[in-house]
């Protein structure tokens, strides 16, 4: 017998039927088993991911401050760490209550906590005296300041091929051995490896910028080669290295900055390259084993100061081109015997051969309106000087003690040596310039004294 379905029967058994599937998927009859650690419907939560990829994203500093406070573990260290825009992260210090700390061979990690480690921030193994050896790998693109400082049993470092920068006092007062720089590095701060008192060379590859003092006091450096081109080395960047004798310049080098080489007691022979115009006050200042000296053409001043109390300094040439020498320029020069001036200057500095016991005649540039006061102080040997026509004035105590003074040639007539103002108010500084048994040469030039 057959029943007879109509379209309002069919709609209602369609209803029914899908009710009944609905039910079927909630209660697990047909559907999928749940986990056992399922949670009940609506009470779920997100993964920490997803929780904190939002917050992270809105605050840098926030996840700064977080991971600085809370070290995650590598290798056994833990270290403490800072994002960086790009990305990466500073390494900041470490745990030093962990199991394990930096010591012996430390090598930097590349990674760390799943991000790109690309530098060592300030004071991050700060006078660490665990460590022997570092390895940097070519991630690295900065050592922070102090970052190395102190560290007084590191004796050897390896940087590689990608860092850009090492700031102030990096590795200052550690005990490295010798030192190759990267070609990749372009920025070394003040005092990076000062007081390295182990360290006997160093390379440098690349075209680096070296701020003050770089190598300051590392007193057994004996060797420096310089690879490549750069066109200013800084004050006092191997002062006090005193058992440096050979120096590698870099090709182009245009300045030597002031005190570059003071108090390099065994630097005996140096030859300034040609492309130098430049020389900074006191450059070779105590320099005493120093013995010959060639400046280059293109330099126009010798600032004041700079071959001060180089003992053993016998012979200096100074080409035409220079017009300024300054204060104290060749004091305490006690070896020097003679030196010739370019015949064209403007000003020759006080006190700038003082106590040259050993100079024995000098012929003074034409142009110059002054000897300045103690420009021959103590020059107990000078017997012979040609002064020129242009000079005026004689200052205080300029030829004080010169008592071997018995000949001086003048460029101009009897009556206008008179017109020449000769100080004369310190222990009668001047007498022996003054003095009537003085044999005194009028109309004279240079040559005749044999310049």
């Amino acid at each position: 017998m057959r029943w007879k379905v109509t379209r309002r029967d069919f709609m209602k058994g369609a209803a029914i039927v899908a009710a009944s599937g609905m039910l079927a998927g909630c209660s697990g009859g047909e559907g999928p088993s749940a986990p056992d650690n399922s949670e009940k419907p609506g009470t779920s939560e997100k993964p920490a991911e997803s929780n904190s990829s939002s917050s992270s994203s809105s605050s840098s500093s926030e996840s700064e401050s977080a991971s600085s406070s809370k070290p995650e573990e590598a290798d056994g260290i833990k270290w403490t760490y800072s994002k960086n825009s790009d990305g990466t992260i500073t390494l900041k210090g470490y745990d030093k209550n962990a199991e394990k700390v930096p010591a012996g061979e430390l090598i930097i990690p590349e990674k760390y906590d799943g991000y790109t480690v690309s530098a060592i921030g300030y004071q991050c193994l700060y006078k660490n005296n665990d460590i022997e050896s570092v390895i940097v790998p070519n991630c690295i693109q900065t050592i922070g300041q102090q970052t190395f400082y102190q560290c007084k049993n590191l004796t050897s470092v390896s940087l590689t091929n990608g860092l850009k920068k090492i700031e102030t006092s990096a590795f200052a007062g550690c005990n490295l051995d010798g030192l190759t720089l990267p070609v990749s590095l372009t920025k070394v701060g003040a005092d990076a490896f000062a007081e390295n008192i182990s360290l006997t060379d160093a390379v440098i590859l690349g075209k680096t910028e070296f701020d003050s003092g770089t190598f300051r006091e590392c007193r057994n450096l004996v060797a420096v080669s310089f690879k490549n081109s750069i066109r200013e080395l800084p004050s006092a960047m191997f002062r006090e290295c005193e058992k440096l004798q050979t120096v590698q310049f870099p090709t182009n080098i245009k300045t030597l900055g002031s005190g570059i080489f003071w108090g390099c007691k065994l630097l005996s022979d140096i030859t300034i390259p040609d492309t130098v115009t430049e020389i900074g006050g006191n450059a070779f200042d105590d320099c005493v084993s120093l013995r010959v000296v060639a400046i280059p053409k293109g330099v126009t001043e010798i600032s004041g100061g700079t071959f001060y109390g180089c003992e053993t300094l016998s012979e200096v040439s100074i080409p035409e081109g220079v017009r300024t020498i300054g204060s104290n320029a060749f004091t305490n020069c006690t070896s020097l015997t003679k030196i010739k001036l370019p015949m064209q200057m403007s000003k020759i500095g006080s006190g700038t051969f003082s106590c040259c016991t050993s100079l024995r005649k000098i012929a003074l540039p034409e142009g110059i309106a002054s000897i300045e006061s103690s420009t021959f102080w103590k020059c107990v040997s000078l017997q012979e000087i040609y002064i020129p026509a242009t000079v005026k004035t004689v200052g205080t105590s300029a030829f004080y003690a010169c008592r071997n003074l018995n000949k001086v040639y003048f460029g101009g007539s009897e009556e206008l040596w008179k017109q020449v103002v000769i100080a004369d108010d310190y222990e009668n500084g001047n007498k022996y310039l003054t003095t009537d048994i003085m044999n005194r040469y009028w109309n004279q030039t240079a040559a005749s004294i044999g310049y």
